[in-house]
């Protein structure tokens, strides 16, 4: 998003009022043609690339896979909901979200990203009937591609979910309805449901991680300047807030040093930069600190940088986690 909160509000009460709200394509996704998934192992992708050469990763022998679900980057005025066949929304995905944030995890498992019908950011600035009904569409629509996903693909495969903003509300939704229903306790290594306000109640059946090698969890945050709140973030907390902090991953509150910091990958997404930042989880935000340059925010709100500020935290936690979910697998066998 490039525009502050402040200004959509203003544009939303001057302009709303002389919009349609339709624009809303009917039928459903067919995810068996290729050409409906920003990434997979037969669709060729930029989701492979990272910061620095020796951080290259094949995905031939990957041994999870990657359910990634991107956050919001269609903003047209004129539709509650992407088209599939327009073309600056796909490059935005395939050229930006899927290097910067998908690829942060491309090192453990094959990335699978669909593209769906997402909510045009001034939807959120709808009525409430014409909002659902958008969220709906994109809903139904990444449903539909897990599913083709797990039926199709996965075999048991041990299994990530990356997710951002609106990807991480529809991410709530879809472990809501279906983690019990779909069995994903099996193969779940963790979910990393980023930037989305998010409680200790969400889920009936699936945690907050507490610890940096706990599996069949989730790990949340929204990262905001030390002293800053987020107007991005959606997300109703049922419970206590979560925020697991990216440089301990634990939920204690504890500020952590700056020195525990791995990496994050600026927006112009051509190095790697260790020790920017202390962290510390309060009043359900993560609390940065200093403000690092060079990536995107709205003062003092970082939620676009969620994913690519703790992009190397990210990467060798999966490895410390998938490690252990496979450990847990051997022991189980008869």
């Amino acid at each position: 998003m490039k525009h502050g909160p402040v200004v959509l509000v203003v544009l939303a009460c001057l302009l709303l009022p002389l919009r349609a709200s339709g624009g809303q394509q009917a039928g459903t996704i067919d995810y068996a043609k290729p050409q409906n998934w920003a990434a997979m192992p037969d669709v060729p992708n930029n989701s492979m690339l990272v910061p620095a050469p020796t951080l290259q990763n094949s995905q031939a022998n990957a041994r999870a896979d990657v359910f990634y679900i991107y956050p919001t980057v269609y903003a047209s005025f004129f539709s509650n909901n992407a088209s599939l066949t327009d073309e600056d929304y796909r490059e935005d995905v395939a050229n930006f979200l899927l290097t910067s944030q998908a690829s942060s995890l491309n090192n453990v498992g094959r990335i699978f990203a669909p593209y769906y019908r997402q909510a045009s950011l001034w939807a959120y600035l709808d009525t409430e009937a014409a909002r659902k009904k958008a969220f709906d569409i994109a809903y139904a629509d990444v449903e539909a591609a897990f599913r083709y996903y797990l039926k199709h693909y996965n075999r048991g495969r041990p299994l990530f979910i990356l997710s951002h903003s609106q990807g991480s509300q529809i991410a709530v939704r879809l472990l809501r309805e279906n983690y019990a229903r779909m069995h994903l306790e099996r193969i779940l290594v963790a979910a990393y449901i980023i930037g989305e306000r998010i409680g200790t109640r969400t889920f009936a059946a699936l945690s907050p991680c507490t610890n940096a090698t706990q599996t069949s969890c989730f790990v949340t945050w929204g990262t905001v300047a030390r002293g800053g709140s987020s107007d991005l973030m959606t997300g109703k907390v049922e419970g206590e807030p979560v925020c697991v902090n990216p440089l301990s991953w634990r939920m204690d509150g504890q500020a952590v040093s700056k020195d525990h910091h791995l990496g994050g990958v600026p927006d112009s997404f051509d190095r790697v930069l260790p020790h920017l930042v202390n962290a510390r989880c309060k009043d359900g935000m993560l609390n940065i600190a200093p403000a690092p340059r060079g990536f995107a925010h709205d003062g003092k709100d970082y939620h676009e940088s969620d994913i690519n500020l703790f992009y190397m935290d990210i990467r060798h936690n999966a490895e410390a986690r998938l490690m252990k979910f496979r450990q847990q697998r051997l022991n189980s066998r008869p």
